[in-house]
Order: structure tokens, then C-alpha cells, then sequence
């Protein structure tokens, strides 16, 4: 079923008057599709990298860091722009454009090239007269003119009709402050690429302009050349505010399960969105029961935040289940996602052993504690490595980045004498440290005291990763990133179905290719161990080549234990369970969770997407049913350039080496052993 409400809340403010929106200006919504389908196929190669880690990995966290940053953004080939709008190199009478505004940048750009600048005296609707920009100069007046018109007989197109005297204010040196090199002249030039890359920066336009025409412009005028480019494709960002309720309905209407639900003021000012598509809701149950939450910055010209609920399929793939765009990563805004979380994805309520990895966020601790109290939430090691590191600093001790590598370790770790090993160093070391990790709870960020529920997933890469795919969406209007992430998530669908087709056909495997791989490893390393030793009818005894033993415990209903506790960590047999299952000639693939099979492989992906209907199939705004048009939210960026505050953190501090200094001379660099001064010291 479909699923859509809207909410209001009060407000201090008084009645706002809608926008008035021209019908005429308004973008075909069947073309802004076709650009973010394009951007999508084109992208769907960096799906292959959406796989879960717990891996160390730096972010990006603010607008200012993402355009300072060059690598987070890499270009591609595909925005390479081949079809840029052509320029003349000279104007001649008769020469013909399709509209006006073609009319008016290849004047524009003509001027530019040539180092000219001009006037415009009359502009209407039929016609369109220019004089050089000195023609009132008492010196040396120019009397250069140009005049064009819409010609009925050629059938409504523009000509210039007339070009009258040569210009004589020619300069060698290009104006920085060129009248015609307006915002509106490099958002008309900058359109193509916009197509391809949405996201394009302030910078890159800066270096576009300078090498096409040697002029360099401001950073605002970029930033509002890109803003206009953008509002030209996509439409304008209130507009879209306007229809966002007709647009979710049509999106819930053709597609079965999907979910929404818009909060508003009583004004019906936007405040937060929740959605999540019918097909993702379908296929998360094949999934395992496992969530992590994070939140990415968005980039257009009201700022807010996209937070994201993301899963990992039997190949340990990421899985998109729900979005929000909520007006910033507070408490509130946490608290009211897992809400809607909690009442409109049943699937996910009524899921047993459920668990919620996040960072350590007020609203996220608090959030669960209340809306999810029977969940395990667990904390990301990455994001407590970096507050680790800041209560290290804080104590003043040194060698911080042993420490961190000590504490990752521990938390990362399936060995539990290894995790114990790791602390009794910390807290000989200090004991604050090692009583800040005890008091952060050890079995929400350590592996081997996690209880199973973790599935080996120890970060929040997952959602970041897929935040990291939308980077090219993040500055669009709302419906235009909805239709990125539906684009997305479809291409996401359609390349994994024909992975597992191909899979099928070349090894016909029973559990997903990377949990295929993981299991020839431990049967590998069950071959090379001695035969187990059989205690009683269930309990068994190995020792592996190290010399170690092992307490396996082969239970009834598909079940096994092992004192490694690596089968309830992984939900997947260990070595030493699979060593004793060969000697009772049984298979060890049933006791391997049916999330790594490619069954639920192919049951995760198994639902089909539908076109969304046209704006005009959408219908009209309907004050009965609650179907009401929106004003913008009133976070709306402020004027001029675009200003974040730069909270930086320790991850953004790079890998620094060993701070450690030589016990006799008390310099970096070596240590005692290979000190210079060990001769002297003999003599």
C-alpha cells in the first residue's frame, strides 16, 4: 500500500503569501528526469564500491571543506561537454536565431571575445537594439549599432536586421569587470555542463571562464551563474517547495509500499521530509537486521541535511531503505527521523534483533532510548576513535596516535585475549584511558563483547558510502534530489540483478560471491588442522596450529557454538565448527545465516520500480484532503557567498608518524639503539 501524510506545526509567524509561480517559466519535469537518469547510468559504476567496511576512512563534514577539497570530487569523464553553446566570431547582417536569449548570448559572448562592450537601448518582444558602450564618450564617441528583430515571414525566429559603423574603442586589455560577462552570460554558457555534472563548483566555472575567454571572474558571480544554471534545468527552488505534495503522492500512487510524510508549519511553511520507496521497504526484509544512520550537508540555496537509513544486503553491498531532509543534524531532527522510522516502516519495528549503528549523537542516543528500547544500538568505532583521540589530548598524554591505533584495534578485534591484551597496555599506560572505554560501554564498540547482533559491521561507512554517490545531487531542489535518489537506487537494482544473473549462470554458488569467498577460506584452514577430538554426542575438542584449543558445541536446530565466538559473531561457521561437522560428514552450509544466500540475494532486489507520472498527471492542490501548496523552509541560506563555520575535528588531521623520542639524546628520528652519540657514551 501507499502511504503519504502531512503534518503541521505552530509558529510565531504570521501568514505568508505563496509565491507566485509563472506556468509558463515551469520545467518540463519529463526532461529533468532524463538528466538525472543520464547522471544516474553514468554513475552506476560507482555502485561497485558500495560495499561495507570498517575501515578508518576520513569525511567530509562541511560545504566549506567539500569545494576547498579537490580529490572528494573528483571529475569524471563523462562531464568532458562536447555540445557548449557556439559563439560567432563575427556578426553579420542576416545572420538567424531560433529565440531571444540565443540571440542575446552569442551578442554577449561576441562582445566578450572581441574585448568590446555595448548598451542596450531598446528590448521588447519584437525587437532588440544595441549601441557600443562609448557611444555618448566626448573624446572619441563610437558609433557603432546593431539592430535585429523577430521576422514573422521567416516564421517567428530573430535576425539582425542591421550593423551599422565598425567599432573603434578596441582595447588590448581584457576588462576583469566586462559589462557583458554577467551571472546570466555564464549560466547560459555553463547549461551542458550542468547536465552532466550538477554538482559543478564555483571554482571550476571560475576556470572554465578563464580559459574559454581569459576572464576571470568573481567567486559570486560563479556561485550565482550556477545558482541560475541550475534553476533553469531543474526549475526554481520554491517551486518545487510548492508541488513537493503533489509530487510524493504521484511517486507513492505508482508505486506499492512506498512511504512519506511532510512536516509543516501552520502556515504551510516546509519544515522536514521522510520517504522511502516501496520496492526498498520489500527487500530490506531479506536484509540483515542491521541499520547505520548518518547524515550528509546539502548545497542549494536553502541549506539542510539529508539523513539516510541504510542496510547491507548478503554481499555485504549497501542498501538504501529511508531518507529525510530535515532543516540540520540535531537532536530533534534525529528523534523526529527514528519516529517516522518507527511508524511508518513496520518492517523495520517488528524486526528481532534489530541493530542501529550510529555515532555517539545526543539525538541518536536519546532517540533510540525512547523509540527503540528493545533495539541494540551500537556506536561507530570510527566516530569513538576520534573522541578517543580528543579525551586523549585532554589528558595531556602523549604518543596519541598509538593509543587510537591500540583502542581501533580492540574494538575491530573478534580475539577476546587479544581485546584484553590491548586494554591491560592502555590502562597500565593510564588508567583514565582505559576507564573512558569501559565507561562508553564495551559491548556497543568492541566486536567480541557485541553479542552477535553486529553482524561484523563496525562502522557507518555504509551510509556514508552512499552519501558519497549523491555528492553529484546534493546542490539540486528537493524533487530534483528525490529523482537523483530514485535514479540511484534503480541503477543500484538493475546492475546488482544482472550481477547475481551472471553469478548464476558461470558458478551457481549458494551464498552471495564474497560470503562464497570468505567460506573457501575457512574451509581452507580446516583441512590443515588435526582431527577434532569428540567429547560427548554435541561438545567437541580442536586445537588449531598454534596450538590453541577449542571448545566446539554442535547443537540441535541448524545451530553451533564455539569458544572463539566467531559463529555468533558472523552468524557463519568458524573453522573449528566446520572441522567437526566434516568428521559427523554433515555440511556445513546449514548453519550459515540464510542473509548470505543468494536466495535473499535475489529476494533483496526483487522489486520493481514505476515510472513517475508527469507533472500534469499529478493533479491539483486540494485543501480537503490535506494536499496543500508549501512554502520554502526558513532556513534559507543567507545572502551572498555561501558561509559554513569549520568545526574541525581529529579526522581531519592526517596519519602522523611515531612522536617517540631517543632515551639518550632526547631527539626524534631514532631511538637509543642507533643513536649517534651511542660511541661516545661506550667510550
Amino acid at each position: 500500500m501507499s502511504s503519504g501524510s502531512s503534518e503541521q506545526c505552530s509558529d510565531d509567524e504570521g501568514a505568508d503569501l505563496l509565491p507566485v509561480v509563472n506556468d509558463g517559466d515551469a520545467v518540463d519535469n519529463e526532461e529533468i528526469r532524463n538528466i538525472v537518469q543520464d547522471y544516474c547510468t553514468r554513475s552506476v559504476g560507482s555502485t561497485d564500491t558500495m560495499v561495507a567496511n570498517n575501515d578508518y576512512a576520513e569525511t567530509c563534514r562541511t560545504t566549506e571543506e567539500w569545494d576547498k577539497e579537490v580529490d572528494i570530487d573528483a571529475d569524471y569523464d563523462a562531464v568532458i561537454v562536447e555540445d557548449e553553446f557556439s559563439i560567432p566570431n563575427d556578426l553579420i547582417e542576416g545572420m538567424c536565431f531560433t529565440r531571444k536569449t540565443d540571440l542575446q548570448f552569442a551578442l554577449q559572448g561576441w562582445a566578450i571575445k572581441n574585448n568590446v562592450q555595448y548598451i542596450v537601448i531598446a528590448s521588447n518582444r519584437t525587437k532588440f537594439t544595441i549601441v557600443c558602450a562609448k557611444h555618448d564618450c566626448p573624446v572619441y564617441p563610437c558609433l557603432w549599432r546593431l539592430h535585429s528583430a523577430q521576422s514573422k515571414r521567416l516564421g517567428g525566429v530573430w535576425k539582425i536586421s542591421s550593423i551599422k559603423n565598425q567599432h573603434r574603442c578596441v582595447s588590448p586589455i581584457l576588462d576583469s569587470g566586462h559589462r557583458q560577462c554577467n551571472s546570466q552570460f555564464i549560466s547560459f554558457y555553463i547549461l551542458p555542463t550542468i547536465r552532466k555534472q550538477m554538482d559543478l563548483k564555483p571554482r571550476e566555472i571560475i576556470g572554465r571562464m578563464e580559459s574559454k575567454f581569459n576572464i576571470k571572474v568573481s567567486y559570486m558571480k560563479a556561485w550565482d551563474a550556477r545558482r541560475k544554471a541550475i534553476k533553469i534545468v531543474f526549475g526554481s527552488w520554491e517551486e518545487s517547495y510548492r508541488t513537493l505534495n503533489l509530487f510524493m503522492n504521484a511517486v507513492a500512487s505508482v508505486m506499492p509500499g512506498t512511504v512519506y510524510r511532510i512536516q509543516s508549519t501552520q502556515t504551510n511553511r516546509f519544515q522536514r521530509l521522510f520517504w522511502a520507496f516501496g520496492p526498498s521497504i520489500t527487500g530490506w526484509k531479506y536484509c540483515r537486521p542491521v541499520l547505520s544512520l548518518d547524515g550528509t550537508f546539502l548545497l542549494g540555496k536553502y541549506r539542510g541535511t539529508l539523513l539516510t537509513a541504510i542496510g547491507m544486503d548478503a554481499n555485504n553491498g549497501l542498501y538504501p531503505l529511508a531518507f529525510a531532509v530535515v532543516e540540520s543534524e540535531c537532536t530533534e531532527s534525529w528523534i523526529w527521523f527514528l519516529r517516522q522510522v518507527n511508524e511508518l516502516l513496520p518492517v523495520v519495528t517488528n524486526r528481532p534483533n534489530l541493530c542501529i549503528i550510529s555515532d555517539r549523537h545526543a539525538g541518536l542516543v536519546r532517540g533510540c532510548r525512547e523509540i527503540f528500547p528493545n533495539v541494540a544500538h551500537r556506536h561507530c568505532l570510527r566516530h569513538l576513535r576520534e573522541n578517543f583521540k580528543k579525551a586523549i589530548r585532554q589528558m595531556g598524554i602523549g604518543d596519541v596516535d598509538f593509543l587510537c591505533q591500540k583502542m581501533y584495534a580492540a574494538g575491530n578485534t573478534d580475539d577476546r585475549s587479544f581485546f584484553n591484551r590491548c586494554m591491560e597496555d592502555m590502562r597500565r599506560i593510564k588508567v583514565d584511558i582505559h576507564q573512558w572505554l569501559v565507561d562508553r560501554d564495551v559491548s556497543r564498540w568492541s566486536l567480541i563483547n557485541d553479542g552477535g547482533f553486529r553482524f561484523g559491521v563496525m562502522t557507518t561507512n555504509a551510509a556514508e558510502s552512499f552519501n558519497g554517490v549523491l555528492k553529484r545531487a546534493r546542490g539540486l531542489p528537493i524533487q530534483a534530489l528525490i529523482t537523483a535518489i530514485y535514479y540511484n537506487i534503480i541503477s543500484m537494482f538493475m546492475r546488482r540483478l544482472e550481477f547475481i544473473a551472471t553469478e548464476e549462470q558461470q558458478n551457481n554458488n549458494f551464498f552471495a560471491p564474497r560470503v562464497q569467498t570468505l567460506l573457501k577460506k575457512i574451509e581452507e584452514e580446516a583441512r590443515r588442522m588435526p582431527e577434532p577430538i569428540r567429547l560427548n554426542l554435541n561438545e567437541f575438542q580442536v586445537v588449531d596450529m598454534s596450538s590453541r584449543s577449542y571448545r566446539v558445541d554442535i547443537l540441535d536446530g541448524r545451530r553451533c557454538k564455539c569458544s572463539c565466538e566467531k559463529p555468533m559473531l558472523y552468524h557463519s561457521p568458524c573453522s573449528h565448527v566446520v572441522c567437526c561437522l566434516a568428521l559427523l560428514r554433515r555440511s556445513h552450509f546449514e548453519y550459515v545465516s540464510p542473509y548470505y544466500t543468494t536466495t535473499n540475494y535475489k529476494l533483496t532486489y526483487s522489486g520493481e520500480f514505476h515510472h513517475i507520472p508527469n507533472k500534469d498527471e499529478w493533479g491539483e492542490h486540494n485543501p480537503i484532503s490535506g494536499i496543500m501548496p508549501l512554502l520554502p523552509p526558513n532556513y534559507r541560506r543567507r545572502s551572498g557567498r555561501p558561509r559554513t563555520n569549520r568545526y574541525r575535528n581529529t579526522m581531519d588531521e592526517a596519519q602522523a608518524g611515531s612522536s617517540r623520542l631517543c632515551g639518550a639524546c632526547h631527539l626524534a628520528g631514532h631511538n637509543k639503539a642507533t643513536c649517534p652519540t651511542r660511541f661516545n657514551r661506550r667510550n
